[in-house]
C-alpha cells in the first residue's frame, strides 16, 4: 500500500513514522522547503519521545522519504491529511489554510484515491473537499475522517496502540481498504458517517474542556469555603461514572489551543444554524477568567506587584515537549511582565528562546539562578527536575519563600513545609 502524508508538523511526523515502521511505503509531503531540508538533515522540529529514532530507522530502511514536491503524491493510494491548523490568540482556528493545502494538490490524484483528513478542521469540511474534488475533477476520489488522537509526549503509544479508531466514511467500498490500512495499529474501529466522525472530534475535546473549567471554577468555591478541590477530586473520580481518568485536576487554565479550537466551531456552528451554545460559549469565559488566577492571587498576596521580581519553573505548553506555542505559561509571564514584574525563568527542554519571547522572559540555566533573589516562585509545567528542589535549596536562594503551584505538583516535597507561603488552585490559603 502506497501511502502519502501531507503536512509534517507534530501529527503528520508522528503519523507517517508509524505508518512507516509498519511496513508502509511512505511519502512524507510538506510545502515547507526548510522543513523538507532539516528532516533530510535528521532535524526534526518537535520534541516527542521515541520519534528521532523512529524517523531515522525507516529512513534508513527506505520506508520513508521526504518531499517538498507535490508531484510526488501521484498514484498514491492513500493521501493522509495531517496539517497543523493555525490557532489564533482567540483559539480561532484558520481552517482556510488547511483546505487550501488539501486543494493544491487536487490535480494530482489518482484515480480511486482515498483521502483521510485527521487536522482538527470543523463539521462538514469533508463533504465540502468532496463536493469541491467532484465539481472540478473526474477521478473518482472519495474522503474519509479519521479524527486526530494526537496526545504529546504519548503520541506513539497513542497511535500504535487506540483503545478504538473513530472512521467517518461515506462509500461503504473504502471500509476493506481502510481496515487493511489500520490493521497493525487496532481492529476496533467504529464506523459512522463523515459528519458524524467530525462532530465526535468536536464532542471530545469539548466534554474535556468542561471538565477543566467545571473542576476550576468549582475550586475557586473551594479556596473560599476552606474545602480542599484535590479531596474532592478524589471523591469525583472515585464514582464509576466519572472515573480516574477523568479531567477533574484542579490547576491551571486550558493552554494550547487544541481543546477551545473545538469549542470555537461548536458556537460558530451554533450561530450558523441560529441556535444558542450557552454551555459551551461559558466555557471560554471561565476558562480566560481562570487564566489569571495566578496573576489575582499575587496581587492578594503582594499587593502591588510591579518591580517585583519572579521566577517561573517551566515554560512548556506541558511536559515531554518542548512547544512554547500557546503556552499559558508564556502567556502569564507577558502579562505579568507588561505589569512592570521581572521575570526569570527555567525549563529543562529550553535552552534558548525566541527574540519575542526574550523581551520580556530572561531564560535561565538551573533552578537555582532562576530562583535566586526573587520575591516569589511560580511552578507551571509539572517537569519532575522541579520535585528534586528541597525546602532548604529553596529557601536559601529565595529573597521571600512565597511559592505558586496551581496544579499542587510539589506539595508534597515543599507544600507541606510551614517555612513556605505556599498556594494552589483549591485549597484555602
Amino acid at each position: 500500500m502506497k501511502i502519502a502524508v501531507t503536512g509534517l508538523w507534530h501529527l503528520g511526523l508522528v503519523t507517517a513514522a508509524c505508518l512507516a515502521n509498519a511496513g508502509y511505503e511512505v511519502i512524507a509531503y510538506d510545502p515547507d522547503k526548510k522543513l523538507i531540508a532539516d528532516l533530510n538533515n535528521a532535524k526534526t522540529p518537535i520534541m516527542e519521545p521515541g520519534l528521532d529514532e523512529m524517523l531515522s530507522t525507516c529512513v534508513t530502511n527506505n520506508k520513508l522519504v521526504y518531499t517538498d514536491n507535490s508531484e510526488e503524491l501521484k498514484n498514491k493510494e492513500i493521501v493522509w491529511v495531517t496539517y497543523d491548523t493555525p490557532v489564533n490568540d482567540q483559539d480561532e482556528a484558520d481552517v482556510q489554510y488547511v483546505t487550501n493545502q488539501v486543494k493544491s494538490f487536487f490535480p494530482f490524484l489518482a484515480n480511486n484515491t482515498i483521502v483521510i483528513l485527521s487536522s482538527q478542521l470543523p463539521v462538514g469540511t469533508a463533504r465540502g473537499l468532496q463536493k469541491d474534488y467532484q465539481d472540478n475533477y473526474s477521478n473518482h476520489v472519495t474522503f474519509v475522517s479519521i479524527p486526530e488522537n494526537l496526545r504529546l509526549g504519548n503520541a506513539i503509544r497513542i497511535f500504535t496502540q487506540p483503545d478504538r479508531i473513530i472512521v467517518g466514511l461515506q462509500e461503504q467500498d473504502d471500509k476493506a481498504t481502510i481496515e487493511k490500512l489500520l490493521s497493525p495499529f487496532s481492529s476496533t474501529i467504529i464506523w459512522m458517517s463523515l459528519e458524524s466522525a467530525e462532530m465526535t472530534k468536536h464532542a471530545l475535546n469539548a466534554f474535556l474542556a468542561t471538565s477543566v473549567t467545571f473542576i476550576n471554577e468549582l475550586a475557586i468555591l473551594c479556596e473560599k469555603v476552606g474545602a480542599n478541590a484535590n479531596e474532592v477530586e478524589k471523591g469525583l473520580k472515585s464514582e464509576e461514572r466519572i472515573g480516574n481518568k477523568a479531567y477533574v485536576r484542579p490547576g491551571g487554565a486550558i493552554g494550547g489551543g487544541t481543546l477551545l479550537r473545538d469549542i470555537n466551531y461548536l458556537t460558530q456552528l451554533g450561530a450558523r444554524v441560529n441556535e444558542p451554545t450557552h454551555l459551551f460559549s461559558s466555557i471560554l469565559s471561565s476558562n480566560h477568567y481562570h487564566k489569571n488566577w495566578v496573576n489575582r492571587k499575587l496581587k492578594s498576596i503582594l499587593n502591588n506587584i510591579e518591580n517585583k521580581t519572579l521566577a517561573v519553573l517551566g515554560l512548556t505548553y506541558k511536559t515531554s515537549t518542548d512547544t512554547l506555542r500557546r503556552s499559558t505559561s508564556v502567556d502569564l509571564c507577558e502579562a505579568l511582565a507588561k505589569e512592570g514584574v521581572t521575570i526569570f525563568a527555567f525549563d529543562p527542554v529550553i535552552t534558548s528562546i525566541p527574540d519575542d519571547i526574550a523581551r520580556f522572559i530572561h531564560l535561565k540555566k538551573s533552578i537555582a539562578e532562576a530562583i535566586k533573589n526573587v520575591d516569589g516562585v511560580l511552578v507551571l509545567t509539572e517537569w519532575p527536575q522541579f520535585r528534586e528542589l528541597t525546602a532548604d535549596a529553596f529557601l536559601k536562594e529565595v529573597n521571600q519563600p512565597l511559592l505558586i503551584d496551581p496544579t499542587a505538583y510539589l506539595m508534597q516535597t515543599l507544600g507541606n513545609d510551614s517555612r513556605i507561603q505556599y498556594h494552589s488552585v483549591g485549597r484555602a490559603s
